[in-house]
């Protein structure tokens, strides 16, 4: 099922195109990443497609529908930095979150908990560390148990401590079955979090995919020498070493991501094996990343 279908949204501040015919598709149960460099127009389309902000044109719709005030129920967002009564609990801060949404406050601790805030829940909102500020925010998110999560930039500003505690807190809130739509700047959140993935630039999505794909965790070389059975014993002792598979006349090989080619030539010629052909066929993230950017320049 589509959860938000997106077509042709477009925004202009005056002479100034923030987002440009923007066209997308989320399916229910994906973590899907609206990933580009600052200014790109990430946090405008989120602001369009929760109403925040008024689109110059093109349309959207939630759950099969043009969104409404209904929907906006079903769906829980944080667009901005944390913002609670600072001298506050963070349970009272959540029973006041309740009665805004009018939903009932039983399910405060359940959410306290799952944040790993639950230690801290009757201490004042102004002790907390930003981190502990992003995961209240994201509990206040989840007390109408929204289908859809929607999260600007989340580890913004955070130590990597905090950094490393959002994320795995993404994981497990989309392994409930939940659909995440994420927007950051970071390449290696995306690639952690998301499963599928869209590049903004200028306003302009110039890449879409699933994140398996084009953005994984390894590097693949093609790899051939006079003696491919030899290439083959040797290269299965490198440390980077993941699997191999014979092509017709050399090995396709799968390293650990950013395993140098220099090294890997070199290492071959120390065990007696001399290297016709290397070549990395699939690149780093940030290598994509970039190449992608200054293709669309």
């Amino acid at each position: 099922m589509k959860v938000l279908q997106i077509d042709k949204l477009h925004k202009d501040y005056g002479k100034l195109t923030a987002v440009h015919q923007l066209n997308l598709s989320i399916k229910a149960g994906t973590v899907f990443g609206l990933l580009g460099p600052n200014g790109s127009g990430k946090s405008t389309t989120l602001g369009m497609i929760l109403g925040v902000t008024n689109p110059t044109s093109g349309s959207f719709k939630w759950f099969g529908e043009r969104g409404n005030h209904k929907h906006r129920k079903r769906i829980g967002a944080i667009l901005e930095k944390p913002n609670f009564y600072p001298t506050f609990s963070a349970v009272k801060n959540l029973q006041i979150v309740c009665k805004i949404k009018e939903v009932s406050t039983d399910r405060i601790d359940e959410m306290l908990t799952l944040v790993g805030l639950i230690e801290r829940k009757n201490d004042s909102f102004k002790t907390y560390s930003l981190g502990m500020k992003q995961r209240l925010a994201i509990a206040a998110a989840l007390l109408a148990d929204p289908e859809v999560l929607i999260l600007d930039e989340p580890t913004n500003g955070l130590d990597p401590k905090g950094i490393s505690e959002i994320r795995q807190l993404i994981i497990d809130i989309a392994q409930s079955g939940k659909t995440i739509i994420l927007a950051s700047h970071l390449l290696d959140e995306v690639q952690k979090v998301c499963t599928e993935f869209a590049i903004l630039q200028r306003g302009n999505k110039i890449y879409q995919g699933k994140v398996e794909d084009g953005f994984g965790d390894e590097a693949i070389v093609e790899m051939a020498s006079r003696d491919l059975e030899t290439l083959q014993l040797i290269i299965q002792n490198h440390p980077a070493y993941i699997s191999e598979r014979w092509l017709k006349d050399k090995l396709e090989v799968k390293f650990t991501l950013n395993t140098d080619m220099a090294e890997l030539n070199k290492y071959c010629a120390e065990k007696g094996v001399y290297l016709t052909h290397l070549s990395e066929i699939k690149k780093s993230l940030e290598q994509q990343f970039m190449e992608i950017l200054s293709e669309n320049a």
